[in-house]
């Protein structure tokens, strides 16, 4: 396909797409997770369709931050502190900007800024460093199959998956 605009446009998409893929069948884990512990026999559809949409937003953040080079290292050094620091940086970033479309939200629905202030702080400590975790434990795996994929080259990771073996 010729680099054109158009396949730019594709490709941007269809990495949008995975990665949201990925973190939206993280994110559905963790509902069904959640709700076999507390006992629910079945995960509200909305849930899962605030899950979708939440793995959409974030897939965005990440492009973002690829976009911005966050993280990126110059070739040296150890693989694993390479991974550790991307997903450190794209871990802060999402923090960030989710922090930033609360607080947005707040403001679309009509809340004064010291309501959607307020609206932020409601959320406690606990449960934002859980989820906040949780998104870095996400990120680890993503950030190093794409640093092991750039270092092995254009589709040779997706060959060495999806290749019969002997």
């Amino acid at each position: 396909m010729p680099n054109t605009i158009g396949s730019k446009i594709v490709g941007e998409l269809k990495e949008l797409l995975q990665i949201a893929l990925y973190i939206y069948v993280c994110l559905g884990a963790l509902l069904l997770y959640t709700a076999s512990i507390a006992g629910a026999s079945s995960v509200e559809f909305a849930h899962l369709g605030y899950a979708a949409v939440k793995a959409l937003v974030l897939a965005k953040f990440v492009l973002l931050g690829h976009w911005l080079h966050l993280g990126e290292s110059r070739g040296t050094g150890r693989l694993i502190y390479s991974v550790i620091v991307q997903a450190l940086a794209l871990w802060i970033l999402l923090i960030l900007l989710s922090l930033l479309e609360q607080f947005i939200d707040g403001l679309v629905h009509g809340y004064s800024i010291a309501a959607a202030v307020s609206e932020l702080r409601r959320n406690t400590l606990g449960r934002i460093l859980a989820q906040s975790l949780i998104l870095l434990l996400v990120l680890l795996p993503y950030v190093a199959l794409r640093q092991l994929s750039a270092i092995l080259g254009p589709g040779k990771l997706k060959q060495i998956f999806f290749r019969e073996t002997p």
